[in-house]
Formats: C-alpha cells, structure tokens, sequence
C-alpha cells in the first residue's frame, strides 16, 4: 500500500474534526446572534417606555406611580445587564469555537498537503520507473539487433 493511501483514513478523520468544529461554530454563532437580538430587543423596549414617559405628563404623576416605574426601570436595567452578560458568555463561545475550527481546519490542509505530497513523489517514482523500463528494453532491443 502506497504512503498516500496509508495517510487516506487520517485526512478523514481531520476532515470530520473538521466538519464538526465548523458545526459547533455555526451552533455558536446563530446562539450570538439570537442573544444580541434580545439584548437589542431590550434596549428597545426601555427606550420605547421612557419616550412614551416623557411623553406624557410627569408632573401629574403620584408618588406611588413615580416609585411603581422606577422599580420597574430597575428590572429592566438588571435584565439588560444579564442579558449583556449571556451575550458576552455566548462571543467568548463563538471565539472558542472559532479557534477550534482554526486549528481542526489548519491540521486538515496540512494532512491533506502531506498526502498531496506523497502522490506527487509516487506519480514522479512511477514515471521514472517507467522511464528506466523503456530505456533497458529500448537498450536489449538494439543489442540484440547488434548481433
């Protein structure tokens, strides 16, 4: 068996690391993205509330209704705060896996370049021996016409 069919199986482990990194990294990113969306969806909602508020007629309001928003813009600050920290913790598992990816993917090409190697030096092996079979019949041939 050749070096280059001998390596076969390697490459096609490296290439299914490979493929499953990539998968996990797709995982990651979509996760990232849903996560920035609520952040964002958030933030929103807050802004939305404090237009309509200023909006309105603030110096009607009751001590009860002035305590009533500013515990609820409070909620709202502590699950935009946890949210940024979801989306934080969700980048450094997308960087994670963008690392993994990188290296599985780097191991594969330079696998694969091995083999790639390894075909050329047994294609060039092949030619010369080819080349050496022709040369000694050519050479017995014209002996024996010498004859």
């Amino acid at each position: 068996m050749k070096r280059s069919q001998r390596l076969t199986p390697v490459v096609d482990i490296a290439h299914k690391k490979t493929t499953e990194a990539l998968t996990l990294l797709g995982e990651s990113n979509a996760l990232w993205q849903r996560e920035k969306h609520q952040l964002a969806e958030l933030q929103s909602y807050k802004q939305e509330y404090l237009d309509k508020l200023r909006q309105g007629d603030t110096l009607s309001m009751t001590a009860k209704k002035v305590l009533e928003f500013r515990g609820f813009l409070a909620q709202l600050d502590q699950a935009i705060q946890a949210q940024q920290q979801q989306v934080n913790n969700s980048l450094k598992r997308l960087q994670y896996h963008q690392n993994l990816w990188q290296q599985a993917h780097s191991k594969e090409q330079a696998m694969q370049s091995l083999v790639d190697r390894y075909i050329d030096d047994e294609i060039k092996t092949e030619l010369k021996q080819e080349q050496q079979d022709n040369d000694e019949r050519n050479t017995s041939q014209w002996l024996r016409k010498s004859k």
